[in-house]
């Protein structure tokens, strides 16, 4: 497996990531939204008790539920924005890793073509300065034998 396939792999992974943190994350805007409502039930439920004074004890004692509802509420709330944070921070961290890899990966694509010219040059080089020798020694060769190169007639 090569390193564009690697990265296609983690590109995909994160990707898969990203949907499963955004379909949790509209999930959790829908539970916040029906604590909202459920929130608005209650202070209107809290107002009605105020109009029933004659009724105290049971009044107090459902402002008691009230109260530890709302706490529930606040502290479900205050989880799901936390939540909601942690998943923003590690999509932004997915998002730099794949943009530092991207970069990295470019570095070293470059390197490899740098690299590949120098050896193609060196051994361009190294031909020619062969190909040169054995030319002169053909030639001298051929002088000193008295031999005639029919490619230059």
């Amino acid at each position: 497996m090569n390193a564009d396939e690697k990265i296609v792999k983690i590109l995909e992974a994160l990707q898969e990531g990203q949907k499963t943190l955004e379909s949790g994350q509209k999930a959790l805007r829908a539970d916040v939204q029906k604590q909202g409502e459920q929130l608005a039930t209650l202070q209107d439920d809290a107002t009605a008790v105020k109009a029933e004074t004659g009724k105290i004890p049971a009044i107090e004692q459902r402002l008691d539920h009230q109260g530890k509802l709302l706490t529930g509420l606040t502290a479900t709330t205050a989880t799901v924005l936390e939540e909601q944070h942690a998943q923003r921070s590690d999509i932004r961290s997915l998002h730099t890793e794949v943009h530092e890899s991207r970069e990295e990966l470019k570095g070293e694509i470059r390197a490899a073509r740098a690299e590949a010219k120098r050896d193609n040059i060196d051994l361009k080089a190294t031909v020619v300065k062969r190909f040169q020798s054995d030319e002169r020694r053909i030639t001298n060769i051929e002088e000193h034998e008295g031999i005639e190169n029919p490619e230059k007639h």
